[in-house]
């Protein structure tokens, strides 16, 4: 790790959870595997995402929008894997995976360990490489019994 500079490899133990985010706004599906998650509030509830700036789903966010975080258990390498390798504009990216609503429609992952779906408050472009998506959280369930997935990197450089 010699080639890696120390803030590097400190920032990159930060743990995080591996999670996949869906929405479905506009007649447009999105899916992604996102690991920067984290509760932003109690009073509303609320989770912050940070979503890379050219993913399709940012067209999707704004206030009032909804989505879920789906969390991933930590042996729910399927799903990970479904997930991770990204989606062609034109490819449902829902295509093969078991998906329920809530009540406002918004599609979630049966197989997950848990979901939390979100109303959109806020999207911050700020000024890096990511976009910063804050939710109030409306609704959730736990759909099985496990623990979820905690993702730590070697380098704070790339995922």
């Amino acid at each position: 790790m010699a080639d890696i500079p120390d803030q590097m490899q400190v920032l990159g133990r930060v743990p995080s959870g591996l999670f996949i985010v869906t929405a479905e706004n506009n007649n447009q599906r999105a899916a992604f595997l996102a690991s920067w998650v984290m509760q932003a509030g109690f009073s509303p509830p609320a989770i912050s995402v940070a979503v890379k700036q050219d993913r399709p789903i940012m067209r999707q966010m704004g206030r009032g929008a909804k989505m879920c975080v789906n969390v991933l258990g930590k042996d729910d390498k399927a799903l990970m894997g479904q997930f991770a390798k990204g989606f062609a504009l034109d490819a449902d990216p829902f295509a093969g995976a078991k998906i329920g609503r809530t009540e406002s429609g918004a599609p979630f992952l049966s197989d997950a360990l848990g979901y939390m779906e979100l109303s959109v408050m806020r999207v911050a472009e700020v000024s890096t490489d990511h976009n910063l998506i804050i939710g109030e959280v409306i609704s959730g369930r736990m759909l099985k019994d496990g623990e979820p997935w905690v993702h730590v990197r070697k380098n704070g450089a790339n995922y």
